[in-house]
């Protein structure tokens, strides 16, 4: 039995580890998902979110899927993502997006998802978020989606 018990802590502690840092995807309750086309600037939305106070902290991630294409391998974006009410930024920040195949195995994950930003709406009301590209487009994505999580916990406070 004790045998048994040693065996499982590492399974354990992975999965503790996994969640770590990813509180923003799998914490607090799904509000919404909207599909998000690209803009002509490579980016994507803009997209209105309709906010309140009490739903902090508020986390908006990014959904994307992305092909099997071996060129595409140690390739990378990087983003921008931009949060206004009534044209104010309320929040900024930056991710980035990388090929996770291999030239050995080029599918890779089949989707990401990814946290953008965890915010505490001051006042309820419509704001609008845009992903703008911060360098040119290497990896091509499809099936983007902005996810809405409310009342998550924070990773950034949480340690």
């Amino acid at each position: 039995m004790i045998a048994m018990r040693h065996f499982l802590i590492p399974p354990l502690v992975a999965a503790a580890l996994l969640v770590a840092g990813c509180e923003e995807i799998v914490t607090g309750a799904h509000v919404q998902s909207i599909e998000v086309a690209e803009n002509a600037d490579g980016g994507y939305g803009p997209v209105t979110l309709a906010l309140t106070p009490d739903m902090a902290p508020v986390a908006i991630n990014f959904r994307a899927e992305h092909g099997v294409d071996v060129t595409e391998v140690d390739k990378w974006n990087s983003y921008r993502a931009t949060l206004t009410r009534n044209g104010t930024p309320v929040a900024s920040g930056q991710f980035h997006v990388n090929y996770s195949g291999t030239a050995d195995s080029p599918q890779g994950a089949p989707y990401l998802i990814m946290n953008m930003l965890t915010v505490y709406p001051v006042q309820a009301g419509d704001h609008e978020l845009t992903i703008t590209p911060t360098k040119p487009v290497e990896v091509r994505l499809s099936g983007i989606e902005v996810h809405v999580r409310r009342n998550v916990q924070d990773s950034s406070t949480a340690r």
